[in-house]
């Protein structure tokens, strides 16, 4: 499975997730209601409820996977990465009541009714304790997912641990009890996974344990070179060169798969063009 493809299912698991979970909770509410001797709302109402918390919920979970992606707790600092998650949690619940709120007020308004918040700091007090718990269960089910997928994938290790390694050197992969050797020739390019490096072989990954610095320092120059932070690339997987926005610049790999050059890491390719005529411009 590529990369595009895995990302695709990931986000339909959270999209499937949040419609299930709406579905659950909103005829939870229904079922409660009906046994209570009088009704005291309409059935569409809790699908309103729960649609506006879920939908919003999903619209913020890229922006806690941007955040561990920039700042992993799974390191040595992961004490003073844990305290990065309490402003930003407290983020979330503001844009999470802010935006379910005003979606709620608009359906109550299209169905000629009035939807009321009621007291502003109970109430942002109350789906804080909430949504710190869903925050927390994100972040849970993230390093889950990441543990299951290095299990599948396979684990990198470097055999040679007191030196460069050279083209002619091996990268030793676990993957289900089995043992096999990759060269870094054979490798097309390199993605930060969070605490972990993805190290993409065709149509294969494989997980290494560490930051794309030091993988940088261990793998041969200047044959691998940073073009993105999040991003290495095998200079002899570049097919092609294109501008993009911003001053960046797009590189297409002979495997089809495009990245983006940030303008801070151009002179790393810069410095190497002319060692390759090959390249399209």
């Amino acid at each position: 499975m590529n990369t595009k493809q895995r990302h695709f299912l990931e986000i339909s698991a959270w999209i499937i997730y949040g419609l299930v979970n709406m579905v659950v909770l909103a005829t939870s509410d229904i079922l409660e209601d009906m046994r209570r001797a009088t009704r005291q709302f309409d059935n569409w109402e809790p699908f309103v409820w729960e649609f506006s918390s879920i939908f919003f919920i999903l619209i913020l979970i890229p922006a806690i996977l941007y955040l561990d992606h920039r700042y992993p707790i799974a390191t040595s600092k992961w004490k003073k990465r844990l305290l990065l998650h309490i402003p930003a949690s407290m983020t979330f619940s503001l844009i999470h009541v802010t935006g379910m709120v005003s979606l709620r007020k608009f359906f109550y308004f299209l169905m000629g009714e009035r939807y009321e918040f009621g007291n502003i700091p109970l109430e942002l007090l109350y789906e804080y304790r909430k949504d710190v718990m869903t925050y927390a269960t994100i972040l849970f089910v993230i390093y889950g997912y990441r543990e299951i997928m290095r299990l599948r994938s396979g684990e990198a290790q470097l055999i040679h641990n007191t030196k460069q390694t050279t083209q002619d050197d091996r990268i030793l992969v676990s993957k289900s009890g089995v043992y096999f050797f990759l060269t870094p020739k054979s490798i097309d390019w390199i993605e930060a996974a969070g605490n972990y490096v993805e190290i993409h072989v065709n149509n294969n990954s494989h997980m290494y344990r560490g930051t794309m610095k030091q993988l940088l320092t261990r793998l041969p120059q200047p044959d691998f070179i940073r073009v993105h932070r999040s991003y290495i690339v095998n200079q002899d997987r570049i097919q092609k060169v294109q501008p993009a926005a911003n001053g960046d610049q797009w590189l297409t790999l002979t495997t089809s798969k495009k990245l983006r050059l940030s303008r801070r890491y151009r002179h790393n390719l810069a410095n190497d063009a002319a060692k390759h005529p090959d390249w399209q411009h």
